[in-house]
């Protein structure tokens, strides 16, 4: 007990040394960074995790950078892209931000993107929405993402489901940006993969009853059903839904399915679903992981999934920028750094590399399919 006690101080030591760079760095100006979360809302069972993620390193790391004070700002986007925009908008001509971690969805970063292009202040988005991060927005220069690029997920699982056997996929989605991109994305790759598409069906994030959606792959032949779901309830009413119909088929998840609430919501329904996971922080995590589950944990938070894990990316990404920029920081000067971050400290899987022509840092090394069993997402 003793020598695992004392390995989880050393961890935590360790992850301070990252931000810290030492108690004896020379003092600097404190710099202000936002932080805009769905905190409210459906998108609350993944922004309430990455709050606690963001709020747990900060307080771990002393809130310093190199000696500089890093003060946060917090905004609560309410899962609405015109609150994001608004909350994007407060943090940076009130509140002097210099860079912000969010907005909490792809539809949000989507609607923030102008505003950050327009006063010059980067967002680091903890979503896979493709369009993010498309080099034809107006605003590319002022986004990076935190997360895994959709069509990296979409493609690992689809190829994971025929691996499987699948030959005729049904695809379940919900009805917004993240959704709608992935059911047509799973239909362009569906030659290539070597699959047909039977059927497609959105659902709000508020749906509860989707039987009369099952019912269709069912009576459509579907032996697979891709679902491209992100909000906990919703992936727990399709199971439902599932079992009331009697569709007896594997079923695949893309990684936003990946949270302990899924879990918790669909019950013994969740049995033997697969699902993408950005590493897996609750059940197997690999060192990088250990090293965060320790900081929630001696924070009071349980870890509960790839929502910990993006906000994390978002925070070690600042931490990494401020390193390298010695004197006044600005928001063009943040942007200007993150684009030329490779390779640097991170509590998640895989190598992060930007680059002037990729916003998309994360890439399939940090991605690993799971399982429900016993109740946990099992990936060995």
């Amino acid at each position: 007990m003793k020598t695992m006690r004392r390995a989880v101080l050393t961890v935590l030591a360790a992850v301070a040394a990252m931000a810290s760079g030492g108690v004896h760095a020379q003092a600097k100006e404190p710099v202000k960074i936002g932080v805009v979360l769905s905190l409210s809302g459906p998108a609350a069972v993944f922004g309430l995790p990455e709050r606690d993620a963001i709020t747990a390193i900060h307080k771990e790391t002393g809130g310093t950078v190199d000696g500089r004070k890093l003060d946060l700002v917090w905004c609560d986007d309410k899962t609405s892209p015109t609150e994001a925009a608004r909350c994007v908008t407060q943090l940076i001509n009130d509140d002097k931000v210099v860079a912000i971690i969010g907005p909490g969805t792809g539809g949000g970063i989507l609607a923030a993107g102008p505003v950050a292009q327009r006063l010059s202040v980067p967002l680091l988005g903890p979503a896979g929405t493709v369009a993010i991060t498309d080099k034809n927005n107006a605003f590319y220069l002022w986004v990076f993402r935190v997360a895994i690029n959709d069509m990296v997920g979409i493609e690992k699982t689809l190829r994971e489901a025929v691996k499987g056997g699948a030959k005729k996929i049904a695809v379940i989605y919900q009805e917004d940006a993240y959704g709608k991109f992935g059911s047509d994305y799973a239909q362009k790759l569906a030659k290539d993969l070597g699959y047909t598409v039977v059927e497609t069906l959105g659902a709000p994030y508020t749906a509860t009853d989707l039987t009369p959606q099952v019912t269709k792959f069912r009576n459509a032949g579907a032996d697979a059903v891709f679902m491209q779901l992100s909000i906990s309830s919703l992936g727990a009413a399709f199971l439902k839904a599932v079992n009331e119909v009697g569709l007896k088929v594997p079923l695949y998840g893309n990684s936003g399915l990946a949270q302990k609430s899924y879990i918790e919501a669909a019950g013994p329904l969740g049995e033997g679903v697969h699902v993408l996971s950005i590493g897996n922080l609750p059940y197997d995590p690999v060192p990088n992981e250990q090293k965060l589950a320790a900081i929630l944990q001696k924070n009071g938070y349980a870890p509960q999934g790839w929502g910990e894990v993006v906000a994390s990316n978002g925070y070690m990404t600042i931490v990494a920028a401020l390193k390298k920029i010695p004197g006044p920081v600005t928001g063009q000067r943040m942007r200007d750094t993150i684009e030329g971050l490779c390779g640097f400290d991170t509590l998640s899987m895989g190598r992060p590399c930007y680059s002037k022509d990729n916003h998309d840092a994360w890439g399939d090394d940090a991605l690993v399919l799971t399982t429900i069993r016993g109740g946990q997402f099992r990936s060995k």
